[in-house]
């Protein structure tokens, strides 16, 4: 399971007017880190894709593509 340090929520809408969330902070244990690209390595900030489901009580994230996400420290920053 990946984990998001230092996160934040970001709220967009797509061109239909729905309105999606995604987390952005940064990424550690994901299970498709490529060291050789340093896409989505230990250490590096992303963003994510959709959330399908965002649970603040248990901290965990699952994106519409189903990578879960255990939440760890939240930044300072509310909202994006």
């Amino acid at each position: 399971m990946a984990k998001l340090e230092n996160w934040s929520i970001m709220f967009r809408t797509d061109l239909y007017g729905n309105t999606y969330k995604k987390l952005v902070g940064t990424v550690y244990g994901h299970p498709l880190a490529d060291y050789t690209t340093g896409k989505l390595c230990d250490g590096h900030n992303i963003l994510t894709k959709k959330l399908a489901s965002l649970d603040l009580d248990s901290g965990t994230a699952i994106t519409r593509d189903g990578t879960v996400y255990e939440l760890g420290n939240r930044s300072s920053i509310e909202e994006l």
